[in-house]
């Protein structure tokens, strides 16, 4: 039980989930919409949510990424409801090879808090090399730029 086992697409039902990882103060280092914005990105279709789900269908995190430009996406969001057990890591895998398979990504790429070391280690586990850097989005804070291209 709480192991990641598949995920699905986002509905509207899940927003109260949405929220509720978002506001928990463990998640720091993610930024949180209100409802509203939860409720027109998901009628968006620049905008892709999922939901890992374990075997018994009990809800473990959820994603959020954004057709940006062509061929290339942004990884928006991530975070799980219980750190250490692999779910992250996982869960994102499973939603770069829906990606990479069905949708015309060539690359997925996102930022992270430079002191965001385990986001990052896993990050690099799972292909994102460092590209870049952003100092202005989020003032007094060093955000890595990272990309995974497509498997070939």
């Amino acid at each position: 039980m709480y192991r990641f086992h598949h995920i699905r697409k986002a509905t509207e039902d899940d927003i109260f989930f949405i929220r509720s990882l978002e506001m928990d103060p463990a998640n720091t280092f993610v930024h949180s919409w209100d409802e509203a914005t939860h409720h027109a990105n998901l009628k968006d279709p620049a905008y892709h949510y999922f939901i890992a789900l374990d075997i018994e269908g009990h809800q473990l995190g959820y994603a959020i990424l954004m057709d940006n430009a062509p061929g290339r996406v942004e990884w928006r969001r991530i975070i799980v409801a219980r750190r250490g057990d692999g779910i992250g890591k996982a869960f994102m895998q499973a939603v770069l090879d829906y990606f990479f398979a069905n949708h015309k990504a060539e690359v997925v790429w996102l930022d992270v808090y430079e002191r965001n070391d385990r986001a990052r280690h896993v990050y690099g586990k799972l292909g994102f090399t460092e590209v870049g850097e952003d100092l202005n989005t989020v003032p007094g804070e060093r955000l890595v730029i990272m990309e995974c291209p497509r498997p070939h």
